[in-house]
């Protein structure tokens, strides 16, 4: 089982990376301004990514095969 800092680092590219997406769909598709967008894109992000990451964590600590979990741990 990957220790702590490795859960960490995984939410936290999750996170940021889903954050930059929503902002960008957010400014340039739905023509928000940025000091609207921010808030409810950094939130979005935050509930997405834990939800991923924490599904990853339970699949893998009840030993669950997860073809999609597998494909982004060998890069």
């Amino acid at each position: 089982m990957p220790k702590l800092s490795y859960w960490i680092g995984q939410y936290l590219i999750a996170a940021v990376s889903m954050f930059v997406l929503l902002l960008v769909i957010d400014v340039l598709m739905r023509g928000e301004t940025l000091e609207r967008a921010w808030p409810s894109s950094l939130g979005w992000a935050a509930v997405a990514s834990a939800i991923f990451i924490g599904s990853r964590y339970r699949n893998m600590r009840n030993g669950i095969a997860c073809r999609a979990c597998d494909v982004l741990d060998k890069k």
